[in-house]
């Protein structure tokens, strides 16, 4: 095979997985715009940020797998490359040989440990059996889901994103119906944390026959545990670890925070927010959702040449994208809260506007992030991840102390925004590239925001003052400004000429809609 042929490969591999990654995101979308607002109707503020932070709990349980479950579809994307077959069924059962003992040891931990957590997170006497069965049973599922994952891992590993969100589209169906279902017949949190393990286990299943289909040659059983293989997870793994350590503590520990020192119910607001922003930061991070497999066979057959320009060409697409998302979200924060859930969410509002620029500067490090993830680098990653929990724990402690529920949106925004550019710089020593190449990016989309945010702020200005208009009008009116938006904008960045002859061509090439408009 030829290296043109190769590389042409790669790029058709990660083309239709980012396509097959906006499809699954968008149907997400749909689906958690549907049911959030129920949910909610139906088990009130306190209980439902209850809900939102057995996520949280959870997520900190799972750093105690020293990231173990975060190299597995970057080793099995290298042995697939090589056509190395035992070593992936080393990697396969040495990973779910390693989530059995670890998931028996968690929930032996956590049985003994939540009635300290739940008098810490100050749970009302009146919720306090409730929240015990959520928070346990969200432990147990959560341990259920990291011994299955190794099987999901192989639809990544092979580059087979398609499936992955076809699986994911095909279960959103039995969880709406399942969540109607126990909430209508008055099950509330019980009733969602036992729908959720439904859900789980047909996943589970339904991963592993996949595993099985597209590589006929797995194999299952504990001699296949390798102690060199769980090295190599756990060295890659634990480094990565400090990566998602500082994940959780930059866009989950407020929750708990907000909770210890301001009550269960404020978290709501944050979640709301939050959410929304998480939603949309999807968009940009589509693009590069399939690249941490592609890096990892890129690099085990070129090594490190093409990744500067992979890194400079692939950030400019996502700073392209994410630029106009911030601008857009900002403007429209409180039109996207009438619509979505109605008058009386202005502190969700604030934390949009206000989290945003710290999710913007995160969102645009991500093709850096995923060529380190691919190509081993994870120390990096840890740097980064040391500076941004650290920055992040202190400040918004400091500043809910001081000035309430703004400070944990202030203490995220800033931490995020100051390690994130530290990230960059780190980064570039190791491409041996001058960061200014990287922030040059910025310019022009900026400049290309400016007419189209003056029009929607005027626009949105006249359009408030009808404050009675119907959900379904502000719905259809927030779907306007993104349509002017979206004109003036991409008229601006093509006038600008950001994008050279290889982008417009790989445009028309990849979507031919574009090659009327380009």
């Amino acid at each position: 095979m030829t290296q043109l042929h190769q590389e042409h490969n790669i790029s058709q591999k990660v083309f239709r997985n980012t396509i097959f990654n906006m499809l699954g995101w968008g149907w997400g979308v749909l689906v958690t715009l549907f049911l959030t607002p129920y949910i909610i109707s139906r088990i009130g503020i306190e209980k439902f940020g209850i809900w939102a932070i057995v996520g949280v709990v959870t997520g900190y349980f799972g750093l105690l797998d020293f990231g173990i479950g975060t190299s597995f579809i970057k080793y099995i994307s290298e042995y697939y490359a090589k056509k190395d077959y035992a070593r992936i069924n080393q990697v396969v059962n040495t990973g779910f040989i390693f989530y059995s003992v670890f998931a028996t040891a968690i929930i032996i931990l956590a049985f003994f440990s939540m009635d300290f957590l739940l008098v810490a997170f100050k749970i009302p006497s009146y919720l306090y059996d409730e929240a015990f069965f959520v928070f346990f049973l969200g432990t147990i599922l959560f341990c259920l889901s990291n011994v299955l994952v190794v099987f999901k891992s192989m639809q990544g590993g092979l580059q087979r994103m398609d499936i992955t969100n076809k699986v994911a589209i095909a279960l959103s169906l039995p969880l709406v119906l399942g969540t109607i279902f126990f909430l209508e017949h008055g099950y509330g949190l019980r009733g969602l944390m036992v729908n959720s393990a439904i859900i789980i286990l047909l996943k589970g299943a339904t991963n592993t026959i996949i595993a099985y289909r597209i590589l006929p040659q797995l194999k299952f059983g504990l001699s296949l545990f390798d102690k060199d293989i769980f090295k190599r997870l756990f060295s890659f793994g634990y480094k990565l670890q400090i990566s998602h350590f500082a994940n959780l503590v930059s866009f989950q520990t407020d929750k708990l925070l907000i909770t210890y020192f301001l009550g269960v119910g404020l978290v709501t607001f944050y979640q709301l927010g939050s959410l929304i922003l998480q939603k949309v930061r999807r968009i940009p991070l589509l693009l590069i959702s399939a690249l941490i497999p592609a890096v990892s066979e890129l690099d085990a057959r070129e090594g490190k040449g093409p990744l500067i320009e992979l890194f400079l060409r692939g950030s400019k697409y996502l700073i392209m994208i994410s630029t106009p998302l911030l601008f857009f979200i900002v403007i429209n924060a409180s039109l996207i809260m009438l619509a979505w859930m109605g008058p009386g969410y202005e502190k969700a509002t604030l934390t949009i506007r206000i989290l945003a620029l710290g999710y913007f500067a995160a969102t645009v490090t991500g093709v850096a992030s995923s060529i380190t993830a691919g190509v081993a680098r994870t120390e990096l990653d840890m740097k980064f991840g040391i500076l941004m929990a650290v920055l992040n724990l202190c400040l918004s402690i400091i500043l809910i102390i001081k000035i309430g529920f703004i400070g944990a949106v202030l203490g995220t925004t800033v931490s995020l925004t100051v390690s994130s550019c530290f990230f960059i710089g780190i980064f570039h020593k190791y491409i041996a590239s001058p960061s200014k190449a990287f922030f040059r990016l910025f310019y022009k989309p900026i400049i290309a925001c400016i007419v189209p945010t003056f029009i929607i702020v005027v626009l949105n200005h006249v359009f408030c003052a009808q404050i009675n208009l119907s959900r379904i009008a502000k719905v259809s009116f927030l779907g306007i400004n993104a349509v002017i938006f979206a004109i003036l904008y991409v008229f601006s960045i093509l006038l600008s000429k950001y994008l050279d002859e290889f982008d417009i061509k790989l445009l028309k090439d990849k979507i031919p809609l574009l090659r009327y408009i380009l």
